[in-house]
């Protein structure tokens, strides 16, 4: 299998950069509103606690970290750490 071949302009790799975000955050919202609907049927946890805004954060934050990340600086970490 062909490796990804990443742009080595630096606007385009703002531009997917800024694409991912904005997808990401569309389709995160989504996902947290279903998530906050299975919440409120089950009635285990309140909303306002801070275990659930913790998760909220990390699965709306971490996944744009990683991929920011991985776009500029981690292409070849994984190469790194098998050889």
């Amino acid at each position: 299998m062909k490796r990804l071949q990443l742009p080595k302009n630096k606007f385009a790799r703002v531009g997917i950069n800024i694409a991912f975000i904005v997808i990401w955050e569309e389709l995160a919202g989504l996902i947290v509103e279903i998530i906050w609907e299975i919440i409120g049927e089950l009635e285990f946890f309140n909303q306002e606690s801070f275990l659930v805004l913790l998760v909220e954060i990390l699965f709306l934050i971490l996944p744009i970290l990683s991929f920011t990340y991985w776009i500029w600086w981690g292409k070849n970490l994984i190469t790194k750490k098998i050889k």
